[in-house]
């Protein structure tokens, strides 16, 4: 009866699979419970039968006591069932958001409205998850290595992340202010800037480092330095070289 009454079927999503698998324990938990009031109950009504005495509560409201204690126990390791699966996800989700280092970049709300069939499918599998998404993708993009092939593509990256390239399309189209192309040359900038601070021009030219961080030649590297970081490679590598001095 719970199974055809209350419990839903298993869905396809993340996020309905975990609120059904809460519901389904609480279900569980609290039918037991009310099983065991009902035993309590039996036994006090069978007390005053069999026996002629009153039982006033007072032999068995340690058994009470451990029913309610059990309740307040299961509530503070599941607090989902008092506000909801996805209401807990999202405030999780919300704290996350305080830890992404490119966070300018990312929309991280999903209140977007899709014509797409194809797109509304992909929203309900990566919404309720989107920040660990952008987390994902930000840790393997921080590493560099994988930027630094200058015939990267999305397919590569989704391959590296075990996610579906649909998935990354989605993303960078919904919840990026920036292309992919251009999210690209973000990384590959930041990771000059990042070898210029390791004094790498100390011993290696501009066009090196440019090849280096993934760009094809030292032009497109030039312009995209200085657009994103609002000063040429050089200017950039005179200002660290004096702290570097000193």
């Amino acid at each position: 009866m719970l199974r055809t009454t209350i419990w839903t079927r298993k869905g396809d999503i993340k996020v309905i699979q975990q609120q059904n698998k809460l519901i389904n324990n609480w279900t569980l938990f609290l039918f037991i419970g009310l099983i065991l009031t009902i035993f309590r109950l039996f036994i006090s009504i069978s007390t005053e039968i069999y026996f002629g005495e009153s039982i006033k509560g007072h032999s068995y409201q340690w058994i009470s006591a451990l029913i309610w204690l059990t309740i307040l126990f299961k509530i503070l390791r599941s607090p989902e069932i008092l506000y909801g699966y996805n209401v807990l996800h999202q405030k999780i989700n919300e704290n996350k958001n305080n830890t992404l280092v490119l966070n300018d970049i990312w929309k991280k709300s999903t209140n977007i409205e899709l014509n797409n069939e194809q797109h509304l499918v992909l929203k309900e599998k990566i919404d309720s998850n989107i920040i660990d998404y952008i987390k994902e993708i930000e840790s393997i993009s921080l590493k560099y290595e994988l930027f630094r092939n200058s015939k990267l593509t999305i397919s590569d990256l989704a391959n590296s992340l075990k996610i579906p390239k649909s998935h990354l399309s989605y993303l960078f189209k919904y919840h990026s202010t920036i292309s992919f192309s251009e999210y690209k040359k973000v990384i590959r900038i930041h990771d000059a800037i990042n070898q210029i601070e390791q004094n790498y021009l100390k011993n290696n030219t501009l066009d090196s480092l440019s090849k280096k961080v993934g760009f094809t030649s030292y032009n497109p590297f030039f312009t995209s330095f200085k657009e994103i970081a609002g000063v040429s490679p050089l200017e950039y590598f005179k200002m660290n070289k004096v702290d570097f001095e000193q």
